[in-house]
């Protein structure tokens, strides 16, 4: 499914498509012992939300990798307006900060 075909799409149709666009544009996602799910597709909305798993919630390039699929996803499949994109990182809530309180002693 291209950017030029109808807005006809199904919710399998994007699903399919979503799948193909990150195994040819984004291999090294699993050829870096990552992985992908579609976590949601809401064709009505245009809205997509992929997870990246596995080594890609540990990957200090999963950011750049998060923004190129974000950014390029909605050029390529015409159903899709906006794309979310999670990793394991995005589920550390406040309580699990990185900050040190101040009366920390070390």
């Amino acid at each position: 499914m291209s950017h030029s075909e109808s807005g006809d799409a199904t919710e399998d149709d994007v699903r399919n498509a979503v799948s193909t666009f990150l195994a040819r544009n984004f291999p090294q996602i699993q050829g870096h012992g990552g992985d992908f799910s579609i976590v949601e597709v809401d064709v009505a909305a245009g809205h997509v939300e992929i997870n990246l798993s596995g080594a890609c919630s540990g990957c200090g390039v999963s950011p750049m990798t998060t923004q190129a699929i974000q950014r390029r996803l909605p050029s390529d499949i015409e159903a899709i307006e906006s794309v979310a994109v999670t990793t394991g990182f995005d589920e550390l809530g406040e309580e699990t900060s990185r900050d040190v309180p101040p009366e920390t002693p070390f």
